[in-house]
Formats: C-alpha cells, sequence, structure tokens
C-alpha cells in the first residue's frame, strides 16, 4: 500500500469564524458621531460596557461609508467563502464602548445568524471564544487529557484583536472580552445579520 506523502486534516463540521485585518478606519467625523452618542450599561455584569441606545447604527446616513465596508465584507463572505445564495441583511447594528479596565460579559447574540464585529479603536485586546463540548466530549463525554489545545481539541479560544480586525461568526457562538488594559476607551461596532427570506422549501 502506497504511503500518503501529505496527510491532511479537514476541518469538518467546524463553526466558521471569518477574520481579517484591515486598513480601514473611521474618520474624525465619524469618531466624533460615535463619542456623542448616548449610552446605556449593558445587562449580565457588575461593572458592564456600554452600548449605543441605538441598535440600528448603521441605518445612519453618517455611516452610509461603513455601512458600505463591512457589509460588503460580509456578503463577499457569505457568497464566495460559504457560498450561500439565500439573501443576508443587517437587522442589529450598534457600538459598544469600554472604558479602561471593562470587560465584555459572556454572551452570544440572539435572533442572528451571523455576527459582525469591528474593532474601531482598540489597540490590544482579547475576544474569547466557549463551546460547551469540543468533538471529543460531543461524541463520547469523558475527561480526556491533551497535551496541548488547539483549534481541534479546545473549548475555549482567546483571538488576539487590534485596531481595524473584522470578525464574522455564527451568533450563537459564546463570546466575551477581555478587560480594557488601556487608558483610553475601547470602541467596537457589532452587528447582526438574519436571512431576508426565511426559506419555506419542505
Amino acid at each position: 500500500m502506497a504511503s500518503v506523502e501529505n496527510p491532511i486534516i479537514l476541518p469538518l463540521f467546524s463553526s466558521p469564524l471569518y477574520r481579517e485585518t484591515t486598513d480601514f478606519r473611521f474618520n474624525p467625523t465619524e469618531l466624533k458621531t460615535i463619542q456623542s452618542l448616548p449610552y446605556e450599561h449593558a445587562e449580565g455584569s457588575d461593572k458592564p460596557v456600554e452600548i449605543s441606545d441605538d441598535n440600528r447604527i448603521l441605518e445612519k446616513k453618517e455611516f452610509k461609508r461603513i455601512k458600505n465596508f463591512v457589509d460588503k465584507k460580509a456578503q463577499d463572505y457569505f457568497k464566495k467563502t460559504l457560498h450561500i445564495k439565500n439573501e443576508f441583511i443587517i437587522t442589529q447594528s450598534w457600538i459598544t464602548k469600554g472604558r479602561p479596565g471593562i470587560a465584555h460579559h459572556k454572551h452570544r447574540h440572539l435572533n442572528a445568524i451571523f455576527s459582525l464585529v469591528y474593532y474601531i479603536d482598540c489597540p490590544s485586546a482579547e475576544l474569547q471564544f466557549t463551546t460547551l463540548n469540543n468533538f471529543m466530549t460531543d461524541c463520547c463525554f469523558f475527561s480526556y487529557e491533551f497535551e496541548k489545545y488547539t483549534l481541534l481539541n479546545s473549548d475555549t479560544w482567546a483571538l488576539p484583536v487590534t485596531t481595524g480586525d473584522l470578525l464574522i461568526f455564527p451568533g450563537n457562538m459564546v463570546h466575551q472580552a477581555s478587560p480594557n488594559s488601556t487608558s483610553t476607551n475601547k470602541w467596537v461596532l457589532s452587528c447582526n445579520y438574519f436571512l431576508k427570506k426565511i426559506p419555506t422549501r419542505i
């Protein structure tokens, strides 16, 4: 039997997490606008981040340039990477303000098929993803010992992020942000995507 010269590991049934480091930046007028918005404290933490009162922030005419940028990234991902023919639209969009020392509690996005996160101003941080079971504990619920953790066997993964980074991930993925370790506010844009039309084929 001939030996396999180039073995590969296929990420079968894995959750697709898109990440891109972009050179896109909010301009001074857009930054001034988000800083002047009214914010409220998020639920789920003693020291919560602040979230814009407006949860359809990308519908503002001042953010048309930003919406065009992030939506093109998302649509390209849906069509060219995942090859989904169904149409996805933005249903919610908001700004998160993280003061120094403040973290974003563990959560997931309800009523969203995909979520997009763009880091407006974030010198250094981590976004941590968590799953109840990895593929081993999902099929056989034992207490395994691993020599090291990888994308294939982990139930928690911390992703370093910085200004200009853009992520797209399934809305049901549990995630949380590390405390803001800088002396300035951390600003993040998020939006949720859902199907424009619910499939009816049986």
